[in-house]
């Protein structure tokens, strides 16, 4: 199959998850699916569609996941997705080898088997199997300088653990450019159709954290001296008052994620839950090709 025939297939075996996955290829080991990737794929463009779609992959013996056929294929990339990973690699049997693109089963705790006494980042963290990266320090200072108040520390936390991405290929946590950017924004459109709740900095005003593709917005409405103590307001893309949460944005992002009955839910019921990396690593992409050349 050409290149857009085997995206077309990745797509299709990843959603809905559902499917078993059974290799009718090469290997018959139960819970993967090979997909045959023609001699004349342009491999460097096929690994830089799929971290489009799915975003930065995980790289390196030290955070590719455990992996199917690991005695047959040199793995080089991982994306999840729900409870599928899409896993890019070279065979290293000399008889067919080549480039090969397997999903197989991915496996995550279900959030009733965490432990209780973990914090919701530690939560969030295991629930979406994340493997946080090494990043470089927010200026806490000059970011809540800027703005113009100090940020709940849940929040710093949170954007230090997993970066820019998707959760559930949804919610985007704000990163503090983004953050301050909205607030600004926010402010000088105003935003009077939302009241009792202005926009920051008018006292008990809003200050927007996280935002979907559904145009639903998450704010922190700044009420009290203690940042920890802000609420989250959800606000639909419709002018019209919005739901209360007393609770930390990290609580309500897992909360959300998993809690079936939650007052918002999800739009869509993923049997895992992920991240989805979106950090655009120049110096990956640029090593991409040179390291998934067909023999």
């Amino acid at each position: 199959m050409d290149d857009e025939q085997l995206l077309t297939a990745v797509a299709e075996i990843l959603w809905p998850d559902l499917r078993d996955l059974a290799c009718r290829e090469h290997w018959r080991v139960p819970g993967h699916v090979c997909l045959p990737v023609s001699a004349r794929a342009d491999l460097g463009n096929l690994v830089a569609t799929l971290s489009d779609r799915y975003g930065e992959p995980s790289v390196g013996a030290n955070r590719l996941p455990p992996l199917p056929l690991s005695g047959q294929v040199d793995w080089k990339y991982a994306w999840p997705f729900s409870n599928r990973w899409v896993a890019f690699g070279q065979t290293v049997q000399s008889e067919g080898a080549g480039p090969t693109l397997v999903i197989a089963l991915r496996g995550t705790p279900v959030a009733e088997q965490l432990p209780m006494e973990d914090s919701w980042l530690e939560k969030l963290v295991a629930v979406t199997g994340w493997m946080p990266r090494t990043a470089g320090q927010v200026d806490w200072v000059a970011v809540e300088s800027r703005l113009g108040t100090p940020l709940p520390r849940d929040y710093k936390a949170l954007v230090e653990t997993f970066g820019h991405g998707m959760f559930d290929g949804f919610h985007c946590v704000f990163m503090p450019d983004d953050l301050i950017k909205n607030s600004e924004s926010t402010a000088r459109l105003g935003q009077a159709a939302w009241e009792p709740h202005p926009p920051f900095p008018a006292l008990g005003g809003l200050v927007p954290w996280m935002g979907n593709e559904h145009e639903q917005s998450f704010h922190w409405i700044t009420e009290g001296p203690d940042p920890d103590q802000w609420p989250v307001y959800v606000t639909g893309a419709e002018p019209e008052a919005g739901d209360r949460f007393d609770c930390t944005a990290t609580e309500y992002l897992f909360r959300q994620l998993t809690d079936p009955q939650h007052p918002i839910p999800m739009p869509v019921d993923f049997r895992a839950h992920w991240f989805m990396d979106c950090t655009g690593n120049v110096e990956l992409d640029a090593a991409m090709e040179s390291r998934t050349q067909a023999p």
